[in-house]
């Protein structure tokens, strides 16, 4: 991993992402050794990560930015399976498991990478062990994130899906204001998340804006009735 350096990793203490990050739930002892070990880079929009087959070589944290976890088909059609925000980490499932990546990683837009590699947090999670658990924890809830994904693409219809990956993609700087906004999420990407064709994506994001539950901008979704659209996410939520 020669092109993460030191120099270019951002300072913990100060990122406002931190809480999303479980460096925050970190002792502060194994707080001072993680930011000792982490490199970091800085990548372009669609800059490769990783790809599927490789051997993984450690842990990956999105400090700014995002990025999307996606597998390819033989005909070049993607799924989207993840998109990781700042603070979240990924590519430990690979690594923990021993195997290689089933999957892709590429950055979406400018993005800011932390890296510690394989060696190096092993000997992190022997000399800090109660780090264990909470990497158990992360595995855990994203394995019920899965179950949730595979019963929503059973049984929702097209337009909760839609409305899922929006509120999903909620820019961090928006997320408590009256108009919440997506940046940089393209259509074909959110036919990638859901499964959905494009065009019916088209259509379901038309049929939103027209009942005022969005407002769609040159590169930005508005969302005007946030309530609403939890509503369409999940009709069948407790009130």
């Amino acid at each position: 991993m020669h092109r993460f350096t030191k120099d270019q990793a951002p300072d913990c203490g100060v990122c406002r992402f931190k809480a999303n990050c479980f460096f925050s739930k970190l002792d502060a002892q194994a707080q001072k050794t993680w930011s000792s070990l982490r490199l970091a880079r800085k990548l372009t929009g669609e800059e490769e990560i990783y790809s599927e087959s490789q051997q993984p070589q450690g842990v990956y944290i999105v400090c700014k930015g995002r990025v999307k976890i996606f597998s390819t088909d033989a005909k070049g059609q993607q799924l989207i399976t993840w998109i990781r925000h700042p603070g979240e980490t990924f590519g430990h499932i690979a690594l923990f498991s021993e195997n290689e990546y089933y999957c892709n990683s590429r950055a979406m837009g400018e993005t800011i990478l932390s890296f510690v590699d394989k060696k190096k947090l092993q000997d992190f999670l022997e000399n800090h062990p109660k780090t264990y658990s909470l990497f158990l924890h992360k595995i855990a809830t994203e394995m019920r994130v899965l179950q949730l994904k595979l019963k929503d693409t059973a049984y929702k219809p097209a337009r909760s899906k839609v409305a899922r990956a929006l509120l999903n993609a909620i820019s961090y700087k928006s997320k408590d204001t009256t108009t919440p906004a997506i940046h940089g999420l393209k259509r074909t990407e959110i036919a990638e998340i859901t499964g959905l064709a494009l065009e019916t994506v088209v259509r379901t994001l038309a049929e939103l804006e027209k009942r005022h539950i969005i407002k769609r901008e040159t590169k930005a979704i508005k969302i005007l009735d946030y309530p609403t659209l939890v509503r369409v996410a999940d009709p069948h939520a407790k009130k």
